[in-house]
């Protein structure tokens, strides 16, 4: 009697440690599925973030040659005018 009592102990607790296991591994997985999901916003923040970087280096290489032509009209409009003042 003791001995059939013991093993349906030690089987009911098979069983609770292994219901209590699933229960953690559903868990778990649903703890995977939300860190690849933060992990793929934070993929796509970076992707903008460069996309983003690389545009204001291109604007800001557009504005240095408007400055530049800019300059270099001043400068001819500047030697235009002394040679008037010249004469």
């Amino acid at each position: 009697m003791r001995k059939t009592l013991a093993v349906m102990f030690v089987i009911s607790l098979s069983c609770a440690l292994m219901s209590g296991c699933a229960c953690t591994g559903d868990y778990c997985k649903k703890c995977t599925e939300l860190c690849q999901a933060a992990q793929d916003k934070a993929v796509a923040a970076e992707q903008s973030c460069t996309n983003a970087l690389r545009a204001s280096e291109a604007a800001a290489a557009r504005a240095d040659n408007a400055a530049r032509r800019a300059e270099q009209a001043a400068d001819r409009a500047e030697a235009v005018l002394k040679m008037h003042l010249k004469k």
